[in-house]
């Protein structure tokens, strides 16, 4: 029997280990719960929280499987062992998040403590955990079906989700959730839509430049750049598939030589869905650029679009580690360094080949910026 004084202490380790581990201190949670568990490695608590902070499917196995050694019934270790049981190769990196953490004493009272339930129908008394009865399969806990049905169908929105995503750097949001659902034509749509949402923005902030002219805007222009808005998106997206396949290659052979084993449709997908979410805020930070040096005379129109195209290529670097990391589920490190030093190479050879090469060459790699950061040019 274990004295009062290793409970005591046993107990005050465990509840330091899970606050860590709320905290995503995920090191310090580890070592603290498996001191807890060195001094009473009965804890059914401590086994399930540790199995939220190891690291690997197996070391996470492991604990759930002694959470059921020590209460069969556990819903949440029975959940993450149907979880880990079920995960399809190239989601590992899903284990994680701990899924079947989701809900788990949600800060009121802990699970081993909420009180038991009675059945209405048989009068079999259940877990205060349990959602229908043991016995009879009676429900026990009232579920708002429509609310649950509804709260689906948003969160499977694919457009909206990876671009607000993208807009504020959040891979969780912009990446993970479209791992199920790559494939190349998913691809192709995912950059025509932001190649869209591009020419768009930069069609309206044309009419704008427009309205400001000392000509005025008129029909005849609006004609012209309703043509031209067409011309421009078929360019765009032309250019836009070429980058995409080229930066494909470049990540995926850096993503490889770091132990990336993403399959291929997932890896070109992101690198599409990064390309994609990039495209809109592009279109509006140019639209800004050119506006703001009319707005105030003051603001040199070339270093407001070199400002511009700074923070794009710095935030389109950070959209590609961000998409690369969360394919091939790699940690945070030197790889991310790498690709922004490769990045800049390309960009250092585009601005090369656009001094060096013949005129009629210069014009062309020279339209792809125009058709990103520049006005629409309509004649007439």
């Amino acid at each position: 029997m274990k004295k009062p004084k290793e409970q005591k202490e046993a107990y005050e380790l465990m509840e330091r280990g899970i606050a860590a581990a709320r905290a995503e201190r995920k090191e310090e949670a580890e070592e603290l719960l498996r001191q807890s568990l060195a001094l009473n490695p009965d804890s059914e608590r401590a086994w399930l929280w540790l199995s939220a902070v190891v690291e690997g499917i197996e070391a996470q196995r492991e604990c759930l499987q002694n959470v059921i050694r020590i209460n069969p019934a556990n819903p949440f270790a029975r959940s993450g062992l149907s979880f880990l049981a079920h995960l399809r190769e190239g989601y590992e990196y899903l284990a994680a998040r701990a899924p079947w953490m989701a809900g788990l004493e949600d800060n009121r009272v802990p699970l081993d403590r909420l009180p038991s339930q009675q059945c209405p129908r048989c009068r079999q008394k259940n877990p205060g955990w349990a959602y229908i009865c043991n016995r009879c399969g009676a429900p026990l806990q009232p579920v708002d079906v429509r609310r649950a049905v509804q709260r689906e169908i948003r969160s499977t929105s694919s457009l909206a989700r990876p671009w607000v995503g993208a807009a504020i750097l959040d891979p969780d949001l912009a990446f993970a959730p479209e791992i199920a659902l790559a494939s190349p034509l998913r691809s192709i749509l995912s950059i025509a839509l932001g190649a869209i949402a591009l020419t768009l923005a930069r069609w309206m902030g044309t009419l704008l430049l427009a309205a400001f002219s000392p000509g005025g805007l008129t029909f005849h222009m609006v004609n012209l750049l309703s043509v031209k808005f067409l011309d421009d998106l078929v360019r765009l997206l032309a250019g836009a598939l070429v980058i995409w396949l080229g930066l494909g290659i470049l990540t995926e052979g850096i993503a490889r030589s770091r132990g990336g084993t993403a399959p291929a449709r997932v890896h070109y997908y992101l690198i599409a869905v990064a390309i994609s979410g990039w495209m809109p805020i592009a279109g509006v930070l140019s639209v800004i650029g050119w506006i703001v040096p009319v707005l105030i005379p003051e603001v040199p129109q070339t270093w407001m679009l070199a400002g511009v195209g700074g923070v794009l290529f710095l935030y389109a670097v950070a959209l590609l580690i961000q998409a690369v990391r969360t394919a091939h589920r790699l940690s945070p490190g030197r790889e991310g360094a790498l690709i922004g030093l490769l990045l800049l190479a390309v960009v250092a050879l585009y601005a090369f080949l656009a001094a060096t090469v013949p005129p009629a060459w210069r014009e062309a790699l020279l339209s792809v910026m125009r058709l990103i950061m520049l006005p629409m040019e309509v004649g007439g």
